[in-house]
Formats: C-alpha cells, sequence, structure tokens
C-alpha cells in the first residue's frame, strides 16, 4: 500500500441484491426469463455469492464474459 493511502471498503447487502434480482424479474411476461449478469466478479461483489442470491430471487440464467467466470460459478 503507498504511504498515506486509505484503503476502500464496500459492504455489499446480499439481501438487497436479491431483492433488486426479485423486483426486476417480477414483471416479466410469462415465458420471459431472468438473466443475471455475474461477470467481473460480480462487478467486485463476489461472483458466487451475488449468483446464489440471483439464483434465489428467480434469475433463469447467469451471464459471464469468461468461460473461467463460468467454470468458477460452476465450481
Amino acid at each position: 500500500m503507498l504511504a498515506g493511502r486509505k484503503r476502500a471498503l464496500a459492504t455489499v447487502d446480499l439481501s438487497a441484491i436479491r431483492h433488486n434480482v426479485s423486483r426486476l424479474a417480477e414483471p416479466l411476461p410469462p415465458g420471459c426469463a431472468y438473466c443475471a449478469v455475474v461477470k467481473a466478479n460480480g462487478y467486485g461483489h463476489g461472483a458466487a455469492a451475488v449468483a446464489r442470491e440471483a439464483v434465489a430471487a428467480g434469475a433463469r440464467w447467469l451471464g459471464v464474459a469468461t468461460v473461467d467466470e463460468a467454470e468458477e460459478l460452476r465450481g
């Protein structure tokens, strides 16, 4: 760490992620499904944790950017 620099800390509320995904998925018409994009480590929030909450909230698919990211979620 550079002298005099402070680190940033983000606290992720997984229940908020679940709530937001469910709100986005709820107005979809019958036959449509929600795909949650969790690439780039869930945009810095932890891909595995975000993916679990998204699926629990109704996401049918998960979008990633690379095969490595997909394998990480399947692991």
